[in-house]
């Protein structure tokens, strides 16, 4: 299986065309990018398996103006808001940015999808980690219940805001929401949209797969939280604020002595809230398989690549 791969700066050709990223035999993957604030663009995804490479898919506009996933598709493959799908195990993948200036997209990332079975990890000593990340609710807006995405995303751009004294970063939950809407889509849950705004800012942020919680703590030991995609049906999960979701996300803001996560939860009426180790991880590992948002300061972003797993 390919490892995570971020590349900053990218190497687009003279046609906007990215290096091939490897896919390692995957057959789902999540691309994600940074770009200039006020950039304009639209990409598009091609995949090679067997040697062949596939027609080109459209996947995302990009702009201030309009910003829209656009669920292309093509003999072998096809888009789904966020994620390209292949129809044989994938070698390579590359983007190519029409309609806009390729240098503006100054980072790209690629996380391939891993198919394997939930195991439970076991935390290795017995430290207890808290970030003190800033609480929001995802209920800001009368009315409105599907915000957890850019709530949590909110929430980690507090935590850096304070940190790193840029107020520029400090955000309303309505300003994020709007930041990350996909208008096809009709929603503020498309990963790749998530973090191509907090790039927009000025961060450094791509999605990526991650094996289990052990993994993320290291993140968190190293002061970086981590946005977490899982779900669960009814009884799966203790304590959780809703009795089922088919997709959720919260900031994981440290982990417990004893191996439980803590999290800032949008929806928990107390916003912070633990779960029991086990129950999150598997609704975790399962329900997304282990995606989660990075988003991180430019001068962490070397370490927080490494701790991904990645190669740059």
């Amino acid at each position: 299986m390919a490892p995570f791969v971020y590349l900053s700066p990218v190497a687009w050709s003279e046609e906007g065309i990215s290096p091939a990223l490897p896919l390692g035999g995957a057959r789902s993957t999540v691309p994600t990018w940074n770009a200039a604030a006020g950039a304009s663009f639209t990409l598009e995804v091609r995949t090679r398996a067997a040697g062949t490479w596939t027609p080109w898919a459209e996947l995302a506009r990009w702009s201030p103006r309009e910003r829209s996933s656009l669920n292309g598709s093509a003999p072998g493959i096809a888009v789904d808001t966020d994620t390209v799908s292949l129809d044989a195990p994938g070698e390579a993948l590359q983007l190519r940015v029409r309609d806009g200036e390729p240098a503006a997209v100054h980072a790209i990332a690629l996380a391939p999808a891993r198919e394997r079975a939930y195991e439970p990890s076991r935390q290795t000593g017995e430290d207890s980690i808290d970030l003190i990340v800033p609480e929001l609710t995802q209920y800001a807006r009368e009315g409105e219940r599907g915000w957890c995405s850019p709530t949590a995303l909110a929430m980690v751009l507090a935590y850096y805001a304070r940190r790193y004294d840029r107020a520029d970063w400090q955000l309303d939950v309505p300003t994020v929401a709007a930041g990350v809407y996909d208008a096809r889509y009709g929603g503020t849950g498309n990963w790749a949209f998530n973090v191509a705004f907090a790039g927009s800012l000025g961060l450094t942020a791509f999605a990526a797969y991650l094996d289990d919680l052990e993994q993320a703590r290291r993140f968190l030991r190293q002061a970086m939280p981590l946005v977490i995609s899982y779900s669960w049906s009814e009884g799966e999960l203790e304590g959780a604020p809703l009795p089922r979701s088919d997709g959720h996300l919260a900031v994981l803001r440290g982990v417990a002595a004893h191996g439980d996560p803590v999290l800032n939860d949008p929806a928990h009426p107390a916003i912070r809230a633990s779960y029991p180790r086990a129950q999150l991880e598997r609704r975790w590992i399962e329900g997304s398989g282990g995606l989660c948002y990075v988003v991180v300061p430019h001068e962490l972003a070397a370490g927080a690549v490494t701790l991904a797993g990645g190669v740059a």
